[in-house]
C-alpha cells in the first residue's frame, strides 16, 4: 500500500526549520499541500522554494499529476510565491479560515493548482 501522507522536514540539529505537509488521496492523480511553514530565523533563504520542489517529486514519484493547495486571500507573500513556481489560481473560498472564539477571521482562501 502506498502512503497517501508524506511530511517532508528541514532540521538543523534538533531544530525544524520548516516543513511541508502533503496529501495524496487513493485513486487520485491530484496531490495536496496540506500545510507549509518556515520559522521565521529561516525565512527569505530559499527553504519554501525547496520544500514545494521536494513535493512536486515526491506527488510524481507517487504517480500524481497536479499538485493544488488553498492560501489565505490576504497572504500576498505566499501567493507571489506559488505563482512565481508555477501555481496558478482556480477558486475561491469565501470564509475559509476561521480563528477560534471570540476572535472570529473568515478570510476567504484561494484555490491554487500547478501540472507537474
Amino acid at each position: 500500500m502506498q502512503a497517501r501522507a508524506r511530511i517532508l522536514v528541514v532540521e538543523n540539529g534538533t531544530h525544524v526549520c520548516g516543513y511541508v505537509l502533503l496529501l495524496m488521496r487513493q485513486n487520485s492523480r491530484i496531490a495536496r499541500t496540506y500545510s507549509l511553514a518556515v520559522a521565521p530565523e529561516h525565512r527569505q533563504m530559499g527553504m519554501a522554494r525547496t520544500l514545494l520542489a521536494c513535493t512536486e517529486s515526491v506527488a510524481m514519484a507517487s504517480g500524481r499529476n497536479r499538485i493544488r493547495l488553498e492560501v489565505r486571500e490576504d497572504n500576498a507573500a505566499a501567493i507571489r510565491l506559488y505563482t512565481s513556481v508555477g501555481y496558478r489560481p482556480f477558486d475561491r473560498i469565501a470564509s475559509y479560515y476561521e480563528a477560534a472564539p471570540p476572535q472570529v477571521d473568515r478570510t476567504a482562501a484561494i484555490r491554487m493548482e500547478k501540472l507537474i
